[in-house]
């Protein structure tokens, strides 16, 4: 059975999207584990994570369409092992990332987390572009 990590940040607002990366699991006939990593910094103790709402909208809009979904909220000052030990732990067959449309000086400052997954990952990696959707 597969299983397929999906990598979710806090500014990611469920539609269509989601809807397609739904359908494409359930084609594989397999479960959706979607994980959002804040830094470390970020645990504020008080009250809901953006991240985490971002989740349970994913979740709620999923699961509205029969899709095997499963969510996860980390904690970590290394987003990309965060989410390699993650996709490891619980057996994932895929990951995929949406890509920010940062540019290459951003990135350099930033880091740049696909490149980062890319290189730990033994399975395959699904980049999805920030503007995928608007192509159909």
């Amino acid at each position: 059975m597969s299983k397929v990590l999906l990598a979710v940040s806090d500014r990611w607002v469920p539609d269509v999207r989601v809807d397609a990366l739904g359908d494409f699991v359930q084609r594989l006939g397999g479960s959706l584990l979607a994980v959002h990593v804040a830094y470390g910094s970020e645990a504020s103790g008080a009250g809901v994570q953006p991240g985490e709402k971002v989740l349970e909208q994913i979740a709620k809009q999923l699961r509205a369409k029969n899709c095997k979904i499963d969510t996860l909220f980390l904690f970590s000052d290394d987003v990309a092992a965060a989410l390699l030990k993650t996709a490891e732990e619980h057996r994932a067959t895929m990951i995929v990332l949406g890509l920010s449309a940062k540019g290459v000086l951003t990135r350099l400052i930033e880091g740049n987390l696909a490149q980062e997954v890319i290189r730990g990952s033994k399975l395959p990696v699904l980049l999805l572009p920030p503007d995928w959707m608007t192509a159909l």
